[in-house]
């Protein structure tokens, strides 16, 4: 989406505020796609932290529910 609003906004010469930061978001498309990466990796390690935590890796799982 990001992409498509930076082409448009190339190609119609659209200028503004928000042309601007769609612009500079464009540029630096390559460190968003590191952040995403880094936030999938802090939300799992977090998980896993909280999942051993609570104990719930020592669950019997054998027991009927």
């Amino acid at each position: 989406m990001v992409a498509a609003l930076g082409l448009l906004g190339d190609q119609l010469a659209l200028t503004g505020s928000f042309w601007d930061a769609v612009g500079n978001l464009n540029d630096s498309f390559g460190y968003l796609g590191f952040a995403v990466v880094g936030i999938f990796v802090l939300c799992w390690a977090a998980s896993t932290i909280i999942y051993r935590w609570q104990g719930y890796d020592r669950l019997d799982s054998s027991r009927p529910g």
